[in-house]
């Protein structure tokens, strides 16, 4: 199909719309969008519920919000939480050991390690919620601004 600009883009051979975004690897996925694939090829079930392909485009839609996730807690820092937060990380598929008194928690390429399994729990959630995880210049300014770090 000829876009706006004149440039000829692939149509998805499940859909038939244009394959914008994934273009360059159109031929990998049989033709299709990524997400076409997906569902064609990997995804069992109902496609409203995410499975366990790595990127399956349903990751989240089953998922209240972070207030409806969280709903009434209080939790505090404690000897009572390294457990919960130990099955947590397994509960996440990540791999929980300890080396020379430190927790190591790894999923494929991804490492992370502290000093107790409640803040090896807090990194993984810090690599999954930031991207990148780490902050600007302008966003430490402002953090240390307000806050006594």
């Amino acid at each position: 199909m000829l876009s706006g600009s004149g440039e000829i883009r692939p149509i998805c051979r499940r859909c038939r719309k244009e394959v914008v975004a994934n273009a360059g690897p159109f031929g990998v996925f049989e033709q299709m969008h990524y997400t076409c694939f997906h569902y064609e090829f990997e995804h069992p079930g109902d496609p409203d519920i995410e499975c366990t392909a790595g990127g399956c485009p349903a990751a989240g839609i089953s998922f209240d919000s972070v207030h409806g996730r969280l709903g009434p807690v209080e939790i505090a820092a404690a000897s009572d939480t390294a457990v919960p937060a130990i099955l947590a990380l397994k509960g996440l598929h990540l791999d929980v050991s300890q080396d020379s008194g430190r927790w190591v928690a790894r999923l494929g390429q991804a490492r992370f390690v502290a000093d107790d399994p409640v803040a090896l729990l807090g990194l993984v959630k810090l690599a999954e919620t930031r991207r990148p995880w780490r902050a600007t210049d302008s966003e430490i300014d402002d953090v240390l601004a307000e806050f006594d770090l």
